[in-house]
């Protein structure tokens, strides 16, 4: 992937890039076998989502939530002139009846990350489409499918799927997360055949760089033995610390991302995280996520995995 950015780079400096990503959105529409008009490339997802919130939020207008979630969402709809109404998920898990209570007469957005980002809480394809079913007619869905590829609960393409039957629903995708490519800033959104002009405002009016472009492709042409790799060993070790944990007085919710939410009683997300920094052990406090008493502990390799467990008997034996 590398090389061939760099290819594209002294290749074509000097030429502006094809702004309609046409070889990559063919690879994309071949992929979750869509038409490649239902599909827009942009700089990175986040920036996708914010066009999206500029697009369909205007001034207080309600952009709803599960929280604790990505930090983006409420920033995105404060600067579309909006504002997040956040459904209440502390306990690791959104409920879609929950959600649906806080649909209101001002509400035109409603942003789900799935997985979640930072519960790793799940809603499978048969759960949201029943959701989306139920929604008010203007009503916007804008599904955040960074961390897709790390759940084994539904098939990769079951939300994909919806788009058909859902027109107001917008599935975000980046090559930031398993394929390790967030310097490239590329992501895309899917939408219905019926959403082209919506689709067509949220792509970026001169396109995405060549070097991107040529990153990207090179990446869905040969890179899926590697993304399967790391899929399954987070997958595996996943599964390790959620039984492992089970013997430690610590809350681990079930999780379909590449981290564990993580809490235990008495003990502060910041003292927590700042025990395990001393067993050289480095989370992230959940205060800036959306709760003050978790953690957000990022799932690797086998050793890695044995180290938070270590850090964390130590963490939690001191008085």
């Amino acid at each position: 992937m590398a090389n061939a950015a760099i290819y594209a780079t002294r290749g074509r400096l000097n030429a502006y890039p094809d702004r309609h990503a046409t070889r990559v959105r063919r690879r994309l529409a071949d992929r979750h076998d869509v038409a490649p008009e239902q599909i827009v490339l942009g700089n990175g997802a986040a920036e996708l989502l914010q066009s999206a919130a500029h697009v369909l939020l205007g001034p207080g207008d309600e952009l709803v939530t599960p929280w604790p979630s990505y930090p983006l969402y409420p920033l995105m709809a404060a600067r579309a002139g909006g504002r997040a109404v956040a459904v209440d998920a502390a306990g690791g898990r959104a409920d879609p009846g929950a959600i649906r209570e806080l649909i209101g007469e001002r509400t035109r957005v409603l942003t789900i990350c799935n997985p979640n980002d930072p519960t790793g809480d799940y809603l499978p394809a048969e759960s949201l489409g029943e959701l989306l079913s139920t929604l008010p007619e203007d009503v916007h869905v804008l599904l955040d499918e960074a961390l897709i590829h790390f759940q084994d609960a539904d098939s990769a393409n079951g939300s994909v799927g919806l788009v058909e039957a859902f027109p107001r629903l917008l599935v975000f995708r980046t090559f930031s997360k398993i394929y390790g490519l967030s310097g490239l800033r590329a992501g895309y959104v899917v939408g219905s055949p019926t959403a082209a002009a919506l689709l067509e405002s949220l792509a970026p009016a001169l396109g995405v760089n060549s070097p991107t472009q040529a990153g990207i492709e090179q990446a869905l042409r040969i890179g899926d033995g590697e993304v399967e790799r790391r899929r399954e060993l987070v997958i595996g070790q996943r599964g390790r610390l959620e039984r492992e944990l089970h013997a430690l007085p610590v809350d681990a919710p079930p999780s379909q991302a590449n981290f564990l939410w993580l809490s235990a009683a008495g003990v502060t997300g910041a003292e927590l995280a700042a025990r395990l920094e001393h067993s050289g052990v480095i989370v992230a406090p959940g205060g800036p996520l959306g709760a003050d008493d978790h953690v957000r502990a990022s799932i690797r390799g086998p050793a890695a995995s044995e180290r938070l467990l270590s850090a964390l008997r130590d963490a939690l034996a001191q008085a």
